[in-house]
C-alpha cells in the first residue's frame, strides 16, 4: 500500500462527512449504497484501511458493471480494478452501521463516484458504457406467507426500501422510502389484497403520490433455501394504461440478493438498448412546446441534460415554444428513449418537424 493510496482513502474518509452527512435521496447511477465491509488486523487502524481498501474496490467493481455490458468488460480487460484505481474514481463516501474493536472493522459504505473520472476511465481503455438511467418505477413488494400476504413490512419490504436501487440505472424507488407526514408515503392508499388483485386505481394513486409513471407489483415467496419472484409492471401513459411482465427470479440468497437480480436483469436490457458505440454525432432541428414558463424550463432541463446529448443550442423563443438545435450521439429512437426517461416526448409533427413536448 502506497501513502499515496493511505492519503486517498483517509481523505474520502474526511470528505465524507461534508459531502454524504445523510443518506443520498437523489438519484445517482455515481451512487453505489450497500457495500458490506468487514477487515481483521493486528490493531485498529490497519484493519479499518484494509476493510475501507476492500469495499472502495467492490464499489467500484460494482459501478463499473452497472454502467457497462459483460462482453465489453471482457474484451477491454476489466476484469479487476486496483486499489488505487478504484480511490482515484471516488469523490465521496459514506460510512453506518459502524462496528469496530482492537483487530476488526465492520460497516455498510456508500460511494458516491466522481462523474468525469469515471468517464475517463472508460474512455481511456476504449470501453462503451451507459450513464442514462430509465424512468423510474415504484416497488410495491407482497410477501407471501404461510399466514397470507404482508406488504408494509417483513424482509421484502425493506430489502427494496433499504437497498438503494433507485441509483440502478433502472430505477427501482422502495415503497415506504420516504416520509408521508410521519409514516411511511402512501400508507393508507393500498392493501396486500389491492396490490395482489392488480387494483388499478390504487396503484394510480401510489404513482400519483410518488410522482411515478410506473407501479411494478413484485410477489416473493421463500422456501427452501430459495426465494422465488414474479412481477407485473404497470405504466400509465397518456394513451392509456400498459403491462408489462418482469423475469421471475428463483435462486439462492436473501431477500435483497432476489432484489438485485431482478434490478440488473432490468438494467442489462435498458443498457442493450442506450449503449452507443464509437463517437459519430448527429444534429437535429427541433421545437420545443411549452404552455408555461415552469414547463419550458423542465423540458429545456430534460434536453441540456440528456447524457447523449452532447450540444442544444436555443435558435429562438415565443412564449409558446423554441427552437433548438440538438447535437447528440446515438440512434434518434436512443435519444427519444433517453428523453423519454427524463420526462419528454421526442415526436415527428406533421406541421412542426420534430419536436420536444412533456411526457404528461
Amino acid at each position: 500500500m502506497t501513502l499515496r493510496l493511505v492519503q486517498m482513502i483517509t481523505g474520502a474518509v474526511v470528505l465524507a462527512a461534508a459531502c454524504l452527512a445523510a443518506p443520498a435521496q437523489a438519484r445517482s447511477p455515481y451512487t453505489v449504497v450497500g457495500v458490506e465491509i468487514d477487515a481483521t488486523a493486528d490493531n485498529a487502524f490497519e484493519a479499518q484501511r484494509r476493510a475501507m481498501s476492500d469495499g472502495q474496490v467492490r464499489g467500484a467493481q460494482r459501478l463499473i458493471a452497472r454502467m457497462t455490458l459483460a462482453e465489453d468488460r471482457d474484451a477491454a480487460g476489466l476484469g479487476t480494478i486496483s486499489a488505487e484505481q478504484a480511490a482515484g474514481l471516488i469523490a465521496a463516501l459514506r460510512m453506518s452501521n459502524e462496528q469496530r474493536s482492537a483487530t476488526r472493522y465492520r460497516g455498510d459504505l456508500t460511494l458516491q463516484f466522481d462523474p468525469r473520472a469515471v468517464r475517463d476511465y472508460f474512455t481511456q481503455r476504449d470501453v462503451a458504457y451507459v450513464e442514462s438511467q430509465a424512468a423510474p418505477v415504484l416497488v410495491v413488494p407482497v410477501l407471501e406467507g404461510e399466514s397470507g400476504d404482508s406488504l408494509w413490512s417483513g424482509a421484502w419490504y425493506d430489502a427494496w426500501r433499504q437497498g438503494g436501487f433507485q441509483h440502478a440505472l433502472t430505477p427501482f424507488i422502495g415503497l415506504g422510502s420516504r416520509d408521508g407526514g410521519g409514516e411511511p408515503l402512501g400508507r393508507g392508499l393500498i392493501s396486500a389484497d389491492e396490490a395482489r388483485r392488480m387494483d388499478e386505481s390504487a396503484l394510480r394513486a401510489l404513482a400519483d403520490a410518488y410522482g411515478v409513471d410506473s407501479v411494478a407489483v413484485i410477489l416473493a415467496r421463500a422456501g427452501g433455501g430459495q426465494v422465488r419472484t414474479v412481477g407485473v409492471v404497470v405504466t400509465f401513459g397518456p394513451d392509456g394504461t400498459t403491462r408489462e411482465d418482469l423475469p421471475s427470479v428463483a435462486g439462492a440468497g436473501d431477500f435483497r440478493e432476489a432484489a438485485r437480480r431482478i434490478v440488473e436483469r432490468r438494467e442489462d436490457d435498458w443498457k442493450r438498448r442506450s449503449v452507443v458505440r464509437g463517437g459519430e454525432q448527429a444534429e437535429l432541428p427541433v421545437t420545443i412546446v411549452f404552455s408555461t414558463l415552469s414547463e419550458w424550463r423542465a423540458l429545456q432541463g430534460a434536453v441540456a441534460g440528456a447524457s447523449l446529448v452532447q450540444s442544444a443550442r436555443l435558435d429562438a423563443l415565443s412564449r409558446t415554444g423554441a427552437a433548438m438545435m440538438l447535437s447528440h450521439r446515438g440512434a434518434r429512437e436512443q435519444l427519444a428513449s433517453e428523453l423519454n426517461a427524463r420526462g419528454a416526448r421526442l415526436e415527428n409533427d406533421p406541421e412542426l418537424g420534430w419536436t420536444v413536448r412533456s411526457r404528461r
